[in-house]
């Protein structure tokens, strides 16, 4: 058994994190850590926790942990993640990684020192919808992938934020969540865009934040990707859709409730035919798209944030007991965060902003 610690455990361990520990067998946890006491209290009721702590040094100590799971607010990701790493675990750090790039390289060296795995939980990639997509990519069933499209839309500014430090977030949409998206594209890519152009801006009088991202990505062998993220859309809600056009067919799916019933007629080989679409999951859809007609690749009944983390822990465990762990995962999850800082950077200066290799 993995001992296993959660340090914060508000509303990403009461959803995420340890309902995925719970899915994973091999994993065991020992302890939590928060400073606020009543959400110590409510979990360790909730799920069974043999001990809290509000402090994290003093759980580290007690407690020994192979593997802490990170889900403070980001401006404390950096701190909290050195400080277990010295500590001897390993860690899977909630997204966004860290504030900055220095911070992600002195990580990395700490956990290539310490001799232990780094890694952040951007998921995505192991929901469903996403990995039986990959794994057919892979496959060649639709040829190659020469262009993405992907897009949320949904009226949530910071001022509706429940949570405080999201809402207080001046790098609020391309940095919060961008990174999924992000990661996704690249991962159906198997690269990392050479430039990005971009637009990261608030909309409205009173908005600090950028609410309206608009990024063009420019990847290796003439292929490209467009993410359009919209918090301020009165348009019903999309939370994210992608659109994978490959060279035999084109791929639509969809994170997030999907409720479509529809009727069209599609023009192939000219001749029209009727194309009936019912669609209704909780979690999302996959669906490939060609010669007017459309297949299910894969569909979430349920949302699918926790079992993904499950698969994303159960994929660490082996290489946690590697005598020198790779720094693969956190050498990606830094480039991706080297996407977004250059969004933000053409943004500001109005220009494209070239990537030199870094990996």
């Amino acid at each position: 058994m993995v001992r296993t610690t959660v340090i914060g455990l508000g509303r990403a361990a009461a959803e995420i994190h340890l309902p995925a520990c719970r899915m994973v067998p091999e994993i065991e946890v020992v302890a939590g850590c928060d400073p606020d006491e009543a959400r110590r209290t409510a979990l360790a009721r909730q799920f069974g926790l043999p001990a809290v702590y509000a402090d994290p040094v003093e759980m580290l100590e007690r407690e020994q942990p192979e593997l802490v799971i990170v889900g403070v607010p980001p401006a404390h990701h950096s701190r909290i993640t050195q400080l277990a790493l010295e500590h001897g675990a390993h860690v899977l750090c909630e997204k966004p990684f860290v504030s900055s790039l220095n911070e992600a390289d002195c990580l990395i060296e700490t956990a290539l020192q310490q001799r232990r795995l780094l890694a952040v939980n951007n998921q995505y990639r192991y929901m469903d919808v996403y990995r039986q997509t990959k794994a057919k990519l892979q496959a060649g069933e639709y040829g190659p992938l020469f262009y993405v499209q992907a897009w949320q839309q949904m009226f949530h500014p910071p001022n509706v934020e429940q949570t405080p430090w999201r809402r207080a977030l001046p790098r609020y949409t391309l940095f919060e969540f961008g990174t999924h998206p992000l990661d996704l594209i690249c991962h159906f890519f198997g690269a990392l865009p050479l430039a990005v152009n971009a637009i990261a801006r608030p909309v409205r009088a009173g908005d600090a934040a950028d609410v309206l991202v608009q990024m063009t990505l420019y990847f290796p062998g003439e292929r490209y990707a467009v993410l359009s993220l919209n918090r301020v859309s009165h348009a019903p809600e999309r939370y994210l859709e992608m659109r994978l056009d490959c060279e035999r067919a084109s791929l639509r799916l969809s994170y997030g409730g999907v409720a479509r019933a529809g009727l069209s007629l599609n023009r192939s080989q000219n001749r029209y035919r009727p194309d009936l679409r019912l669609s209704f999951v909780k979690g999302g859809e996959a669906r490939a798209e060609s010669g007017g007609r459309s297949a299910v690749i894969a569909a979430a009944r349920r949302p699918p944030l926790a079992q993904a983390t499950a698969r994303h822990l159960a994929a660490l465990l082996p290489e946690m007991q590697q005598p020198q762990p790779s720094s693969a995962r956190a050498r990606w999850a830094r480039e991706i965060l080297r996407i977004v800082f250059a969004g933000y950077e053409s943004a500001e200066r109005r220009q494209v902003v070239t990537l030199a290799p870094n990996v």
